[in-house]
């Protein structure tokens, strides 16, 4: 009996060894090849921001925390043909916009503080334009897609941005025919500590979207059906008419985007990037609310008169 215990105890002994030797492996392979990646690209604003700061998508390694691999899951033709629709229709996003009419001319260059803020509101329109195409948010209450986006909007839009990054010029450009959106106001606007803390997270979605823009495609889903992830805290509870839609929409693309990405990517790299998402979803959403106070502090009378009704609707400025 005494021996069995013995044995027992060096056999856990040994897998913790293990463990711990697969971690730091796993670490330092990872911080050797971001390393090598981070020097072989251009210094942009952003990217100057946040040299000083690790930002590996894969970097945590949570899967030691976790019991064996389950049952291999499969994504069934209706599932990858809806991760298609997705692409198909965040594609599509800028023609739907411009169809329906743009608050603000986006070949124009904005100069003012007050440009540049009014210039947002064409990526909101045209984000608005992405979700108008998915299924399971038209099929919500009408009450509530109002909620959801007056909710959630302003937010996703830093995420959503990630998508439209071009790492070789270091500009945000959606479209061929706009021009880059002026960035020229954001470090004297948040201070240079800001810009740190935003450029790390933005940085993280930024090489996930390079990694596998679906992935980013199908978390913005998700977040527009998160119950009020950016009202501030001074404003009340928002109540949604029908929540269990909202929540069965919801956990279908959590789903969605569990089985996509354990398929595509394995299911070990799935567990690290739900983490890492989930870390950076939560520090985006905490970081925002920031900057979306230094924005309300720098709003003059006149600026908040000239903001374009959407905005203002985004915004809660009544």
């Amino acid at each position: 009996m005494q021996r069995d215990r013995i044995s027992t105890e060096a056999q856990k002994a040994s897998r913790q060894r293990q463990i711990e030797e697969n971690r730091s492996l796993t670490v330092n392979s990872n911080s050797k090849t971001n390393k090598q990646e981070y020097q072989s690209s251009p210094s942009t604003l952003l990217d100057d921001l946040s040299t000083s700061i690790d930002t590996d998508i894969l970097l945590t390694d949570s899967t030691y925390l976790l019991p064996p691999q389950p049952q291999q899951i499969l994504l069934s033709p209706e599932d990858l043909q809806r991760v298609e629709n997705v692409s198909l229709f965040y594609q599509k996003r800028i023609e739907f916009a411009a169809r329906d009419g743009l608050p603000w001319d986006p070949s124009v260059h904005a100069n003012t503080f007050l440009q540049v803020l009014n210039r947002q509101s064409v990526s909101a329109i045209r984000l608005l334009s992405f979700f108008k195409q998915i299924p399971e948010f038209n099929q919500l209450n009408s009450d509530d897609k109002v909620t959801l986006v007056k909710s959630n909007l302003i937010t996703i839009l830093g995420i959503y941005c990630a998508l439209s990054y071009n790492t070789e010029t270091g500009q945000i450009i959606e479209s061929t025919s706009d021009v880059p959106v002026n960035m020229q106001f954001f470090p004297i606007l948040h201070g240079y500590k800001m810009c740190m803390r935003s450029g790390k997270i933005f940085r993280s979605f930024l090489q996930l979207g390079k990694y596998d823009r679906k992935i980013i495609e199908l978390i913005l889903i998700i977040l527009i059906l998160t119950k009020g992830i950016s009202v501030p805290n001074h404003y009340e509870k928002q109540i949604l008419n029908d929540e269990m839609s909202v929540y069965r929409a919801q956990t279908c693309y959590i789903e969605l985007l569990w089985k996509y990405i354990q398929v595509t990517h394995g299911y070990e790299k799935a567990v690290n990037l739900f983490s890492q998402l989930i870390g950076d979803v939560i520090s985006w959403q905490m970081i925002h609310q920031e900057m979306r106070n230094d924005v309300f502090r720098t709003l003059s009378p006149d600026d908040i008169n000239g903001l374009v009704p959407v905005l203002r609707s985004l915004m809660h400025i009544l």
